[in-house]
């Protein structure tokens, strides 16, 4: 009687198992038939959205409503995922039990057979009991792969989970494969045009890296001290010697110490402090020994923005881009700079949804130096070129020349061009040999203009191909030379300031010994810039000069006073100067720009 109960229970339990096997299996069916699309922002309603979007950039209430959509659709995607996951686990475990109970209740229900004679060979038990174990391990094979192939089937391409998803980290070097490392681009405006780019302040020294703010008029008479013709000045929270950038109504800037880093967004035309994002430490560094110097610090590049994103670098290499809004969307560490004198300083710039970072270090032996490029949307890797040179802190720039983009990097002791596209060679000069070079290369008519102190400065046309030393150099100067500010070159100039105060002007066709050279009794660490005709000028100090450059002589127009001092370079934008001081963000001008 015990062995019938236990018989029956042990059935029971198999139909059980069975029923609960087949329910999940119809479960999954429904579920897997009414899933979403694989991709959540391929859904028609998010489509629908990110079209009128993309007509109406400046829709804020759209924007909301597309990242709220985003996020439901991604949080829907994962738990259809995790849904299907546990299932296929618990389809398995119940087709499992079945099988076991029974085999168990068949076990127990078998009579003893009546005793026959054997006969020649193996009876049905041998061949069952041979059979039967290969039998279970072809259907344990099919049901396991089965449960693999629905996970299979459903593999995600987003990061495994929402807090991955928040902040998208990828390794330097790794590659973007078919179904391997792929992100979901977050939804972007289209990319300026050229002439939107030069409209605003992008990037350091402006939309070409030039220091000339085209077409517009700016203040000559302010007084940090006394208010006179300072529209507004805002305290910046974390100190920095990046230089600000200007888009629209938008001021940015960055600041770190040894503890904290920030981004800053402030009000073009108020300077309140719209937002302002930390941004973490990589763990990956945390605790490493980062090299700064007083003049440099912990927030030296520049940021650079492409008119959708904005993005910032630090000096322990911590690379992050955020939106207009101050979510920051991806960061990435490129390690700690090693053997760097002052600390990283190369500031960054953008080139069709890209950015671009020279990240020069070491010594040439050390081949640690590399020129980058990474996707603006998502942080991906696009191309990496190894450079045999030591560290340096001159800025990339990109020009266009007959059609074709180039990269132009100063390096010891090469003034040199890449394809922004690739990041492949185009030309070299060697021009900056035994030098640590500062100053930032400029381009104008088909020539770019590179030097530095104790080394030459030349004239290089950019049509050329491999070594063009011998070939492209149209002429050398060999006195007046600058170790930190970047030139500035006029239709008719070359302007060079060193750092102890002296402005040298060069012919722009000949070069040669300098036209005339003035002397300004300061330091000096800020870049030369150009509106019109006129030439302004920022001391370490804080005292400005306005002067006006002929081929005879140098006329001064005005001297002006920050309050503060200074040692960045100015953005100019719609009639007013946004400068960053030591404690500072001015913007000087007139609270009605027509009035300039």
């Amino acid at each position: 009687m015990n062995a019938y109960l236990g018989y029956r229970s042990i059935l029971l339990s198999a139909w059980v198992a069975g029923v609960f096997s087949t329910l999940v299996g119809v479960i999954l069916v429904i579920d897997g038939m009414n899933r979403l699309d694989k991709v959540p922002l391929e859904a028609t309603s998010f489509v629908q959205l990110r079209e009128q979007f993309l007509q109406q950039p400046d829709n804020d209430q759209l924007r909301q409503e597309i990242q709220a959509l985003d996020l439901a659709l991604r949080q829907e995607y994962f738990r259809e995922l995790r849904f299907t996951e546990r299932g296929s686990y618990l389809l398995l475990g119940g087709i499992l039990v079945t099988l076991i109970f029974s085999k168990w209740a068949a076990t127990l229900y078998r009579k003893l057979p009546r005793p026959k004679p054997k006969l020649p060979g193996p009876d049905s038990d041998e061949v069952l009991s041979h059979r039967g174990p290969w039998a279970v391990a072809v259907v344990m094979l099919v049901l396991v792969g089965t449960a693999w192939a629905m996970k299979a089937g459903h593999q995600s391409v987003l990061p495994s989970t929402l807090d991955a998803l928040a902040s998208v980290h990828h390794p330097v070097g790794e590659r973007k494969s078919d179904g391997q490392d792929a992100v979901i681009e977050p939804v972007l405006a289209e990319l300026p045009s050229a002439a939107e780019m030069r409209a605003n302040w992008p990037s350091f020294r402006g939309a070409d890296g030039s220091g000339i703010a085209s077409d517009q008029d700016a203040p000559t008479v302010w007084d940090g001290e006394s208010g006179e013709g300072i529209v507004w000045k805002a305290v910046v929270p974390l100190p920095g010697v990046n230089s600000p950038i200007v888009w629209q109504d938008r001021v940015f800037l960055s600041g770190a110490t040894a503890e904290e880093r920030g981004v800053y967004c402030f009000d073009a035309g108020s300077g309140s402090l719209l937002w302002s994002t930390d941004i973490a430490v990589d763990p990956t560094v945390a605790g490493q020994p980062i090299k700064t110097s007083d003049d440099t610090g912990y927030a030296a590049p520049t940021m650079a923005t492409d008119g959708r994103l904005v993005f910032a670098m630090f000096a322990d290499g911590q690379l992050v881009a955020l939106d207009f809004a101050g979510n920051e969307m991806w960061t990435r560490s490129l390690g700690v700079p090693q053997r760097n004198n002052y600390g990283h300083a190369s500031s960054l710039v953008t080139y069709q949804g890209s950015v671009i970072v020279q990240y020069d270090q070491g010594s040439s032996e050390d081949q640690l130096s590399k020129l980058m490029c990474f996707d603006g949307a998502t942080g991906s890797p696009i191309w990496e070129t190894i450079r045999a040179t030591p560290a340096s802190w001159s800025s990339p720039i990109v020009i266009e020349h007959d059609g074709q983009a180039q990269v132009i990097t100063c390096c010891d002791p090469w003034v040199m061009s890449h394809s922004p596209s690739d990041g492949m060679e185009l030309w070299r000069a060697n021009c900056l040999e035994r030098v640590e070079v500062g100053p930032s290369p400029v381009y104008s008519d088909g020539i770019v203009y590179a030097g530095n102190d104790t080394a030459i400065y030349a004239a290089i046309a950019v049509d050329g191909s491999g070594d063009v030393t011998e070939t492209h150099v149209q002429w050398t100067a060999d006195y007046g030379l600058p170790d930190t500010c970047s030139p500035l070159v006029t239709d008719e100039f070359v302007l060079t300031l060193a750092s102890y105060g002296t402005l040298f002007c060069f012919d722009k066709q000949k070069g040669g010994e300098p036209l005339w050279e003035e002397d300004f009794g300061a330091d000096f660490l800020s870049s030369p810039s150009l509106v019109g005709d006129r030439v302004y000028l920022f001391s370490r100090d804080g005292t400005a000069w306005v002067v006006e450059p002929t081929g005879e002589a140098c006329n001064r127009i005005s001297e002006a006073q920050l309050g503060e001092e200074c040692v960045t370079c100015p953005a100019f934008h719609q009639g007013k100067i946004f400068i960053r001081g030591s404690e500072h963000l001015f913007c000087i001008g007139s609270a009605n720009a027509d009035d300039q």
